[in-house]
């Protein structure tokens, strides 16, 4: 059965928990959050009062990055969110954007980011990582001096960390195959964002598969696909709705030479153009780069219409054999995101409810 998720804003801090509750009471899954400091308030605050507020719907982080935050960090505040919501909790990480961007950085490398990862993992078993591998020397960082202790830590622990309980799992979001890749190796789950065509979607996850066959891995990677949704009869105004999310999945997509290759010219001239305009000040809004945007390209990327046949579309896509989707919705504050938000809980996620047991 394939999970249904919400991708959204949760602000202000006060009212998160009253809005966490709402969109359990209103039958999602489970929610993710941006990490993206400069953006909105801290997702690891955000879900630790989601989840005093709620009992069964998931919590997750979709997604941080391996810079802003050490690992070590990342590993002990998603550690404790678990902790707090009885094992509800889910790491997604990627190589960073928005969050990057107001810092005047690129993404990490692949080697960086899966050497990241590798640390990551190891610290939310509850295992120790050895202090050398845990800090860059420099930019005014200088290593410990040992004389100047009694006995210095030879590794780093999350000595707080109940190791009988559930380890949270670590989902890494891919666009390209080199990503892809170290999910296979280093991942509990692997996060897709590609679009919402079933072609597309099938293409990325046949490209799972022959990674986990290389990384020669025991177990399944269970793969979440990211779409953009609006139910909305009017076309124009659905597509209005999604625009920012699409825009903003082109520009991370077009950082790939693998993935513009893989594109038809009319899909690899359109990213470009969203990514040359791309204006990191209005990231996941409207401007300049959701102007670049066609309705083919949308109607691609984004699954927009009356609710009936966004309800068919999803299920193509968890036809593949999705274990969850997350939908990027905008706050439903009023007007067309009310409109498509009412929609989407009064007929979408009914279809995808779990059958009640007698």
């Amino acid at each position: 059965m394939t999970e249904l998720w919400i991708q959204t804003a949760l602000a202000p801090v006060r009212e998160i928990a009253a809005q966490a509750a709402r969109l359990e009471t209103d039958g999602w899954g489970g929610v993710m959050l941006f990490d993206s400091q400069c953006l909105i308030a801290d997702p690891y605050v955000a879900l630790a009062l989601a989840a005093a507020a709620t009992t069964r719907m998931g919590l997750g982080i979709g997604v941080t990055n391996p810079i802003t935050r050490h690992a070590a960090v990342t590993a002990s505040a998603i550690a404790a969110v678990q902790e707090a919501s009885g094992g509800r909790a889910v790491l997604g990480i990627g190589r960073g954007n928005s969050s990057l961007a107001f810092l005047g950085a690129r993404p990490a490398s692949p080697a960086s980011f899966e050497a990241y990862v590798g640390l990551l993992q190891t610290l939310l078993r509850g295992e120790g990582a050895p202090v050398e591998q845990l800090l860059a020397r420099g930019d005014g960082l200088a290593a410990l001096d040992p004389q100047s202790l009694g006995r210095a830590p030879d590794a780093a622990r999350l000595a707080w960390l109940d190791r009988s309980a559930a380890k949270v799992p670590v989902e890494i979001a891919a666009t390209g195959p080199k990503l892809i890749a170290i999910a296979a190796r280093k991942a509990d789950r692997l996060s897709i964002s590609v679009g919402a065509e079933v072609g597309r979607i099938a293409d990325t996850l046949a490209t799972a598969r022959a990674a986990i066959e290389a990384a020669g891995r025991s177990g399944p990677l269970p793969v979440t696909a990211y779409v953009a949704l609006a139910c909305l009869d009017d076309a124009a105004a659905a597509r209005r709705l999604v625009a920012p999310d699409v825009a903003m999945h082109a520009h991370i997509a077009a950082m790939s030479p693998d993935n513009l290759a893989a594109m038809s010219d009319e899909e690899r001239a359109v990213t470009k153009a969203v990514a040359a305009a791309y204006d990191m000040t209005r990231h996941a809004r409207h401007g300049a780069q959701t102007e670049a945007l066609d309705d083919a390209f949308i109607d691609a990327h984004a699954i927009v219409g009356p609710a009936r046949a966004c309800v068919e579309r999803l299920k193509a896509l968890a036809d593949l054999g999705l274990g969850r989707i997350v939908l990027m919705l905008p706050p439903p504050l009023k007007g067309d995101p009310r409109a498509s938000y009412e929609a989407i809980v009064g007929e979408v996620l009914p279809a995808f409810a779990a059958p009640q047991s007698r």
